[in-house]
């Protein structure tokens, strides 16, 4: 698929299909035949994604549903749904059953874009916090900045620091910021830097880059801190510190799954 890549793109509708893959089925757009109406017809005739034309193919995806099924058939778009429709009522969600916005626990904003009066609900109620977690958690005005982790092609979790061919390609831990961020803090790409939260610190190498751009989030500039999760104190790459040193204990309320892709860092050269 590597071998294919271009920038082939009749839609005009920055769908690329030939750019990577995406999984299943090179399809990029899941639902897609709800970009078109109980008729088939599309919703905006100038940004047409599907379409019936005796068939569902031929459009700017490969469609999420049958190719051959008619309209008047009624297959709805959501195919996961028995009903084929979509649902806003979440049966057995601790948190549910209709949908809201929460906030991170630790919040550049410091309250809720979506529910600004209610100042009880600012980060989820139901979600797993344990007594002694609270006292962990830093505030926007010591710790300013939107982290988040996330892993490189070339790794694979923590496992992948014992491969030596794995080691040759990404050797070392860094963080990334934006040029902004950096401008502000007088960093340098290159440079070593101290990343810290209230609970851990990182040192690495900084890379400065154009694809970690601040935010407008109502009325706020959020500066953002990328931090690639696959070092550590062990392995044939370069030792590094663990990113979850850095990260809140704070489980879902449905999954438990950890709130390890939010939180707030300050970050400084050293």
């Amino acid at each position: 698929m590597t071998a294919r890549r271009s920038q082939y793109d009749p839609s005009g509708l920055g769908v690329y299909p030939e750019w990577g893959f995406a999984w299943p089925a090179n399809r990029r757009v899941l639902y897609n035949r709800a970009s078109a109406d109980t008729q088939g017809n599309p919703w905006d005739p100038e940004r047409t994604y599907l379409a019936w034309r005796g068939t569902w193919a031929g459009g700017a995806d490969v469609p999420d549903m049958r190719p051959d099924a008619a309209p008047e058939e009624n297959v709805g778009p959501f195919i996961m749904n028995p009903e084929g429709v979509a649902r806003l009522y979440s049966v057995g969600m601790v948190d549910g059953p209709f949908p809201e916005h929460y906030e991170p626990f630790e919040t550049p904003l410091g309250m809720n874009p979506m529910n600004p009066d209610n100042k009880l609900a600012i980060s989820n109620p139901a979600a797993r916090v344990y007594d002694d977690i609270w006292e962990t958690f830093g505030t926007k005005d010591k710790y300013p900045y939107a982290a988040t982790t996330y892993r490189l092609t070339e790794h694979h979790h923590f496992w992948t620091k014992h491969a030596l061919s794995n080691a040759i390609t990404q050797p070392a831990p860094f963080v990334e910021i934006g040029e902004a961020l950096a401008a502000e803090k007088g960093i340098r790409d290159g440079d070593k830097v101290r990343v810290y939260s209230k609970r851990g610190q990182v040192v690495a190498t900084c890379v400065v880059t154009k694809r970690i751009r601040a935010l407008d989030v109502n009325g706020q500039k959020v500066h953002q801190v990328g931090i690639p999760i696959h070092w550590g104190f062990k392995g044939v790459t370069k030792e590094g510190f663990l990113a979850n040193s850095l990260t809140p204990f704070v489980g879902d309320a449905n999954a438990q799954t950890p709130e390890f892709k939010a939180f707030l860092v300050n970050i400084e050269k050293v």
